[in-house]
């Protein structure tokens, strides 16, 4: 088993990477877990993330 950790500032970014991963390598995905987090220092920011648990094909 393998994983991919995928993190940006914005879900359509995650999203265009994860599509992208996946075009790419192929793999056989045993799981994905998704996250949001928010922080604010002098203005709201959030941070998506998508770890991918997969198998090469």
């Amino acid at each position: 088993m393998k994983v991919k950790i995928i993190e940006k500032t914005h879900e359509l970014d995650l999203e265009d990477e994860i599509n992208e991963f996946i075009a790419k390598k192929n793999p056989n995905i045993l799981a994905m877990h998704y996250q949001v987090a928010m922080t604010f220092s002098s203005e709201l920011e959030y941070s998506f993330s998508c770890l991918i648990e997969y198998e090469d094909k």
